[in-house]
């Protein structure tokens, strides 16, 4: 709306104060919260199938009458619902577990739709379908040939009301609304304004109108995010960089004093890192690539560049045991070119403390390495001009910019994901970046056998971890869990840590690793199992990251279906990081869901981190890959990063284009909250 996107709701016919209440529980404030608020299916009947016609294992949608309803309970003391439905032309059992809130509602004489999967057992069931109580409304658009929308409800609100709101902030938008869409961006789904696109999704002809609208919409909200990490990088520039001044054998040298010779792909990664710091904006990358693709190995290369220049870097890590990881790895890198490292956790000692802090206010070339307090007082870096940011997924937009922020000149930012990133994820999150991908491992890398087993398998996999054992190798065993809980029948890091301590494994030496631990602690049991004290390391996901042990070639992980995809991708990958054939035992466990096993299925079928990322993607979706209101990922109402990978890809393209109007701008705002306050 032209000036006024953020019209507040309680002035809309029909709200008042009292039902602003009630739409504020779903997230509706203004009125264009309103109409964003889009319905989650349509009435048709074109859509609607005869009970008599249903056949086993198709998704379908039902309408009629419920006859009668039972309740019983099962041996298991959980309530269970039969209700019959009846539409002249057969009865369809709809069977609900544990829903006691549906006993008022479910009665003899109530119209209504079932939607689900049909199953056969004396006649057609459902489990558990999606329903819909059918108004007067609604019955009548069953009887016509509308399409009647169904939207999000809560409490207080019934399917008309909300239908007659969104009529009344239809008629409240007319000559108020402006487009945010670039007019041949709406032409190309057949709309001519945006306000259309609105009266079209919330009253569509067709499901053909209502997919476009949906469409067009969904290109509108990717748009709007993609625009705002567009400005981000143009704002990035505003600062001036601080260009490092290196020769054209900066690349050469560093390379040729490397204990290894790096894969072609590190080699672009450098030549990509060495052009943007000698420019004069500030670089802003994203280094990505698959578990143990060599990615320290470039950010050594960028905090080189940075102290051979006279200046500081710093590396930040979001946990002690990844920040020890990289000060050990760093150090064996860079300390022989002549490189200063320092690491700064809760674990330091008191000099190393003062020492690195002391090294830090001097300006002195250096690379310091911590967790996030390192840019924070007392920690003073005079000379900064290269900020490594590891596991980024970790931290949000906002989080990166308020690390550069208060510097005349802004230093440079290469930022590391710990996994690979499926292409919308990775456009979406980090559209304000670069993006450098290490498409090559490193040659030398074992095989590793994944195998999935139930509960009863896993004396097969303790056998192999005391054959390697003996061997002379390391193992890991992993728990979803540090202690036992009441709630749920897991076994706990700590109990298996005694029991392996007390059992054949007691003589290898076997430590416990969790995130309660104190840094200390963390750090001396991490240091113990790299260097060969302990053998067998049992923890919960602290491992995940962070430990680089070539010695260790089996991974055994308890309760396997509670992870996601790129988690487990990233435990296996503390395994096979020499030439010895390595061992992964997934330990699924006697509950394992259906898309439990088709995730471990997933694991054991590939060793490609791209591939698995996709799949975790579909599975799981961006909000649990990257923890939604940790990484900054907005919550998306209409767009589907994996359904709309076509409009993502549009929506980068005309963000780029060209910077967004006026009322584009002020949406922004509106969405993203204070992380848009800098936006112009």
């Amino acid at each position: 709306m032209a000036g006024s996107p953020l019209d507040d709701v309680r002035y809309l016919a029909g709200v008042g104060p009292s039902r602003a209440g009630t739409l504020a529980r779903l997230g509706i404030l203004s009125i264009s919260d309103l109409l964003l608020h889009i319905p989650r299916s349509y009435l048709d009947r074109r859509s609607i199938r005869s009970i008599g016609s249903l056949s086993p294992g198709v998704e379908a949608t039902v309408s009629g009458e419920v006859t009668h309803v039972a309740e019983r309970r099962t041996r298991g003391g959980r309530s269970m619902i039969h209700a019959y439905l009846s539409d002249g032309t057969g009865i369809l059992d709809m069977v609900f577990f544990n829903a006691g809130y549906l006993r008022t509602r479910l009665t003899g004489g109530v119209r209504l739709t079932a939607s689900g999967r049909v199953d056969f057992f004396r006649g057609p069931s459902m489990a558990h379908p999606e329903l819909v109580f059918l108004d007067d409304d609604q019955r009548a658009a069953l009887d016509s040939d509308r399409m009647t929308p169904v939207y999000p409800l809560t409490a207080g609100l019934s399917q008309g009301v909300m239908r007659g709101l969104v009529r009344n902030a239809l008629e409240a938008s007319a000559g108020r609304m402006d487009d945010l869409l670039p007019p041949e961006a709406l032409a190309a789904f057949g709309f001519s304004s945006r306000l259309e696109v609105f009266g079209t999704i919330h009253a569509p002809t067709d499901p053909d109108s209502a997919e476009r609208a949906r469409r067009a919409l969904a290109l509108e909200e990717l748009y709007l995010h993609q625009s705002y990490l567009a400005m981000i990088r143009a704002g990035s520039g505003s600062p001036a960089g601080l260009p490092l001044a290196l020769d054209a054998s900066a690349q050469r040298e560093f390379e040729q004093r490397l204990p290894f010779e790096p894969t072609r792909a590190q080699s672009a990664a450098i030549r990509d890192i060495a052009s943007d710091v000698s420019g004069e904006s500030p670089m802003r990358r994203l280094l990505q690539g698959d578990v143990g693709s060599g990615k320290t190995a470039v950010a050594a290369f960028a905090c080189w560049a940075a102290c051979r220049c006279g200046m500081q870097a710093a590396l930040l890590a979001p946990t002690e045991v990844l920040a020890a990881q990289h000060f050990r790895t760093l150090s064996s890198l860079l300390a022989p070119m002549g490189t200063a490292i320092n690491l700064l956790t809760g674990g330091s000692t008191a000099r190393e403390r003062a020492d690195a802090l002391e090294s830090a206010a001097s300006g002195k070339p250096s690379v310091l390495i911590g967790t996030h307090a390192i840019l924070e007082p007392p920690v003073s870096l005079p000379r900064l001009a290269l900020l490594v940011v590891d596991e980024q997924h970790k931290f949000g937009v906002d989080q990166r910019e308020a690390l550069l922020a208060g510097r005349d000149r802004r230093p440079h930012l290469l930022v590391m994901s710990a996994t690979p990133i499926p292409r919308t994820l990775a456009m979406a999150f980090y559209g304000d970046l670069d993006i450098t991908v290490i498409d090559e491992m490193p040659p030398g890398r074992g095989r590793i056998h994944t195998r999935i087993v139930r509960e009863e398998g896993r004396r097969e996999a303790m056998d192999k971890l005391l054959e390697r054992l003996a061997a002379g190798e390391r193992a890991y065993v992993v728990y979803p869990l540090k202690e036992a809980s009441e709630k749920q029948d897991l076994l706990d890091a700590s109990t298996a840590f005694e029991r392996m301590a007390a059992g054949p494994a007691g003589r290898y030496g076997v430590g416990l690793l969790h995130g309660a631990m104190s840094p200390t602690e963390k750090n001396a049991t991490a240091s113990d199992f790299a260097e060969g004290r302990l053998s067998v390391l049992v923890s919960t996901t602290v491992v995940e990251v962070g430990l680089d042990v070539p010695e260790a070639t089996v991974m055994i992980v308890s309760g396997a279906g509670r992870f996601g995809l790129s988690q487990l991708h990233q435990l296996r990958g503390r395994i096979g990081r020499s030439g010895r054939e390595s061992w992964c035992f997934l330990i699924a466990g006697r509950d394992a869901s259906g898309k439990a096993l088709e995730r471990l299925s997933a694991l054991a079928s590939t060793s490609d981190g791209f591939a698995l990322a996709r799949k975790d993607l579909e599975l799981r979706g961006p909000g649990d890959i990257l923890g939604t209101r940790q990484s900054g990922l907005p919550e998306f109402r209409v767009a589907d990063l994996v359904e709309d990978e076509d409009l993502l890809v549009e929506a980068s393209a005309l963000a780029r284009a060209g910077a967004p109007g006026a009322s584009a701008v002020e949406e922004m705002r509106r969405r993203f909250g204070a992380g848009a306050s800098h936006v112009v």
